[in-house]
């Protein structure tokens, strides 16, 4: 071969190195530089899928203005296989590489939700469908997965109640009924762990310190109270007297229970109906929160066992029964 014939081939190969340069870095340029997004836009990316279909589904939806540069972008970063799905926001005025950072990052709206104090599975799975979370019917299987309660520190005849813990909680469109009762399963640990060096002031199990919460949960809605109710009930089991708490009757009853609660119904032996079995109920009756947690391990050093509704939320607290008869004659008339 002629060293003309070379010169002219070595000449070829740069020209198609600087124009493949050239092309490379007006990628660049573009991606990097020229917005794509035209107005703020929400994308679902579906589970599996790959470069070529989020490409097109990006592009489809106004995302990114040509899908093979957005693929050609993707490749020379190494992001094509860290792509995730999810849900995403994407703002007007974004640029290409905006968009495929925040995709391989997973950066994903986030929705936050909050579980109150005080409700029990079926209506922590009820709130969880209205707010459009998840299945209410997924979360109560997920509930009951053995794994799951292995790992309580405690288990109930319930289950799971009592151990999924009331907060507000952070989750990305798509999560699970599984992953969200680990989710409320570990925040009641770390809560729950944090409040070890209280425990030694109660003489009850960890079954027993969450069902006494739980009760306290549903006996009273002002915060300043939950420890005199929680010395009622602790004055109450040390002097072997029911506890006779309605909340227990109405959990025990299930769905049998009309919103009514009556003589009759405290006259219904069920193993919660704490005016005729002794001690505690066998598990929680809701999911208490922490100052519920709190003041089961913490009682008020008062005498008080009894009380009665104000109806305005709070109680009045007696330590003897006649003194009890006489605000029940004064508040319940």
């Amino acid at each position: 071969m002629g060293s003309g014939r070379l010169k002219i081939i070595s000449i070829a190969v740069l020209i198609i190195l600087i124009l493949g340069a050239s092309t490379l870095l007006g990628v660049y340029y573009y991606v990097n530089n020229i917005p794509t997004v035209s107005e703020d836009s929400i994308v679902d990316i579906p589970k599996g899928s790959g470069l070529r279909k989020i490409s097109a589904l990006l592009e489809d939806e106004g995302v990114v203005g040509n899908r093979s540069l957005f693929m050609i972008y993707v490749i020379v970063k190494g992001w094509q296989d860290r792509l995730k799905a999810g849900e995403y926001g994407f703002k007007r005025g974004d640029t290409m590489a905006k968009v495929a950072l925040k995709l391989s990052s997973g950066d994903v709206i986030v929705h936050k939700v909050t579980v109150p104090e005080g409700l029990n599975v079926r209506e922590t799975a009820a709130l969880l469908g209205r707010s459009g979370v998840l299945d209410p019917d997924e979360f109560l299987t997920a509930a009951r997965d053995p794994k799951i309660l292995d790992s309580l520190p405690a288990r109930s005849v319930t289950g799971i109640e009592g151990y999924l813990f009331p907060d507000t909680y952070s989750y990305a469109k798509g999560v699970t009924a599984a992953e969200f009762v680990r989710m409320m399963v570990s925040r009641f640990r770390t809560v729950y762990g944090s409040l070890g060096g209280l425990k030694n002031r109660v003489n009850l199990t960890d079954n027993e310190i969450i069902t006494l919460a739980s009760i306290i949960e549903k006996e009273t809605g002002a915060p300043a109270e939950r420890q005199l109710v929680s010395a009622v009930f602790h004055n109450r089991l040390r002097l072997g007297m029911r506890l006779e708490s309605d909340p227990t009757v109405i959990y025990g009853l299930g769905e049998d229970f009309d919103g009514n609660l009556t003589r009759g119904d405290l006259d219904t032996m069920t193993e919660y109906n704490t005016y005729l079995i002794q001690g505690l109920p066998p598990g929680p009756i809701s999911n208490p929160g922490k100052e519920s947690i709190i003041a089961a391990l913490n009682p008020a050093p008062v005498e008080y066992i009894y009380f009665v509704s104000r109806g305005d939320g709070t109680h009045y607290f007696s330590e003897n029964y006649k003194d009890h008869q006489r605000a029940v004659s004064e508040y319940q008339r």
